[in-house]
């Protein structure tokens, strides 16, 4: 996976979350890749804790707004 930058300069607050879910993605796949090479199902599980923080805090910022 080619690495991406997390940008949070954004023009307006909706999009933070967008961003959030984006990344939340990008951490599952991965951790899919991780466990793929791996040849361990555990070896991605921080990421996929990470993803599902950042589902929960985009959750959260939808629902501030």
């Amino acid at each position: 996976m080619a690495r991406k930058s997390l940008d949070l300069d954004v023009d307006s607050p909706e999009k933070v979350a967008s961003i959030l879910l984006s990344a939340a993605q990008d951490y599952y796949e991965s951790a899919g890749e991780l466990d793929a090479a791996w040849q361990d199902p555990g070896a991605g599980r921080p990421w996929i804790k990470i993803a599902k923080i950042l589902e929960r805090a985009a959750a959260q910022i939808e629902r501030a707004l």
